[in-house]
């Protein structure tokens, strides 16, 4: 049997969409639906770039020619302005996870490693958890080890960077890897917070911004003099 064809998939679901209220549930997946339509034909996907657009509830599962895999992050970047845009002028507000990855995918529907790791990605705890902290964020994009060298091997997008993607540990069921995510107007390279919701230990930094005299302060590595309860001496 022939190896089948390597694609690039892009799944996109809806953050909290349990919550909205039973009439709501059309509207947003017609809203949805508009937006990665718009996205992709921004990004220069074309309807013949697409296999296979698989609705997934209030998300979608899409096979995508994997050529395209660098538009199709640029898709990523063009829906974080869509779902933003809709936010400000529309309720329910829409917030997306969106995972990307690429691998061999028949031509038939069905259960193919690439399609099975990619919901992994999306539905990983961990990522679901960094999408919880970014409260304000419209969309969250996580990629495979592998896209992210493809994607970024050559000149292949032309808004989204290297960069941008910071890594993180996933874990779903059977399913362990290093994926990378990247969550606009948020630094994901930053510590974050361990169980109990403190920073892990030997991470905690508390920078202090001083103009003017100041004689107590909380700092974590100090270069100079440090004065408490009494003037520095003159």
């Amino acid at each position: 049997m022939e190896v089948p064809e390597h694609r690039a998939l892009l799944g996109v679901d809806v953050v909290g969409s349990t919550r909205n209220e039973g009439y709501h549930l059309d509207t947003v997946r017609a809203a949805v639906d508009g937006m990665v339509r718009a996205a992709l034909a921004t990004a220069g996907v074309g309807r013949s770039d697409v296999v296979e657009w698989e609705p997934t509830g209030d998300g979608a599962l899409l096979t995508l020619s994997s050529r395209r895999l660098g538009a199709v992050l640029d898709a990523a970047h063009h829906l974080d302005g869509s779902a933003a845009e809709h936010n400000r002028h529309r309720k329910p507000d829409i917030r997306l996870r969106l995972a990307v990855e690429v691998g061999p995918v028949g031509p038939r529907p069905g259960l193919y490693a690439a399609k099975i790791a990619l919901c992994r990605l999306l539905d990983a705890p961990a990522f679901k958890e960094l999408v919880a902290r970014c409260a304000g964020a419209a969309t969250a994009l996580i990629v495979s080890d592998g896209v992210l060298r493809a994607a970024f091997g050559g000149d292949y997008t032309r808004h989204v960077r290297r960069t941008d993607f910071a890594p993180l540990a996933v874990r779903d069921k059977e399913f362990s890897a290093t994926a990378w995510v990247r969550v606009p107007g948020y630094d994901t390279r930053a510590p974050q917070p361990g169980p109990t919701g403190t920073p892990p230990a030997g991470h905690g930094r508390v920078v202090n911004v001083v103009n003017g005299s100041f004689y107590g302060v909380q700092a974590g590595d100090v270069h100079g003099g440090i004065h408490l309860g009494v003037p520095p001496p003159r």
